[in-house]
């Protein structure tokens, strides 16, 4: 007999705090329910002796051993041994882009072998798995994103404090622009670092993101949407400061601007990826359409966050 279920996980994208939460700065991330990572799990019967084996394909295509030794230390972080199971996968979330593609497959894959396997897991200690599994992918994680992506829910965190949940009043409507740059996560890291250890200015540097984090989240419990816009922007030239900006990013940010975003800023690491847009609520339709034809056929991807009583 073969049993097949289904695991998902969201993408994520950061409102303010992206490097600096790595220096102690609070970070405000927000998930991304449109964009998902889907894995259908078969498992399989095995015959006589034959060693259970794991295998994973995603988009139809198998995946690196990377990925398969990241399953296995899923299993072993489950106290799942040995497991036996075919893991296939399709993901609309986009690849190096600052989405938390790698913390989603992280969550996804523990989801998975949880329900499989019947291991009872809280969101807390699943954020706290999965980003000793995201170590495999980036090195030293912070744990935002997969906090957020294993929350599903506006997430303010440092690694002080952890995690906490943003109450978030009213609808916001936001707009992704791919850029089509990508560049490695650790290479930014380390491409920005000077900017933030600098000994002169590095404690006022990181207190700035920490403040802004702060304003973020009154911002999003009081519904200001020309709060959180004075914070993504403030937080886009600090940013463009450390060197995290590319020149296209910059062009796209003033199509952005010039279109009726109230503000913009990179989703990630930087050095390409995405940029996210704040759009005002009531014209949000008609800056997309003027953005859009700005842009041609570069991909725009409208994005709309809820209020917790709206969820």
């Amino acid at each position: 007999m073969v049993i097949e279920r289904h695991y998902t996980a969201c993408a994520k994208t950061i409102l303010v705090g992206e490097h600096a939460v790595v220096y102690g700065a609070q970070a405000v991330a927000m998930p991304l329910h449109e964009m998902r990572l889907e894995l259908s799990v078969r498992q399989e019967s095995q015959q006589g002796n034959q060693r259970p084996l794991l295998q994973i394909e995603l988009g139809g295509q198998p995946v690196s051993p990377q990925l398969v030794e990241a399953a296995r230390e899923a299993a072993r972080l489950l106290d799942i041994p040995n497991p036996g199971l075919k893991i296939s996968g399709t993901s609309s979330i986009l690849i190096g882009a600052g989405l938390g593609s790698s913390a989603a497959l992280c969550v996804a894959l523990l989801r998975a072998l949880a329900g499989v396997y019947g291991r009872e897991i809280s969101d807390q200690d699943l954020a706290r798995l999965a980003n000793r599994l995201e170590q495999a992918f980036h090195g030293t994680p912070s744990g935002l994103d997969t906090n957020v992506v294993a929350h599903e829910r506006v997430i303010c965190f440092s690694r002080q404090e952890g995690a906490r949940e943003v109450a978030v009043s009213g609808n916001w409507q936001f707009a992704l622009i791919d850029s089509g740059e990508r560049c490695a996560t650790n290479v930014m890291v380390e491409h920005v670092a000077p900017w933030f250890r600098q000994a002169e200015t590095s404690q006022r540097r990181i207190a700035r993101f920490d403040d802004l984090a702060t304003i973020a989240v009154r911002s999003l419990e009081s519904g200001d949407q020309h709060g959180l816009a004075g914070v993504m922007n403030d937080a886009s030239k600090l940013l463009s400061e450390a060197g995290a900006m590319t020149p296209l990013l910059h062009e796209l940010r003033d199509a952005a601007i010039a279109s009726g975003a109230l503000a913009t800023k990179l989703t990630g690491a930087g050095g390409g990826g995405c940029l996210l847009a704040l759009l005002p609520e009531e014209s949000a339709k008609d800056v997309c359409a003027r953005l859009d034809h700005h842009l041609g056929a570069r991909p725009l991807i409208p994005v709309t966050l809820k209020g917790i009583s709206q969820i």
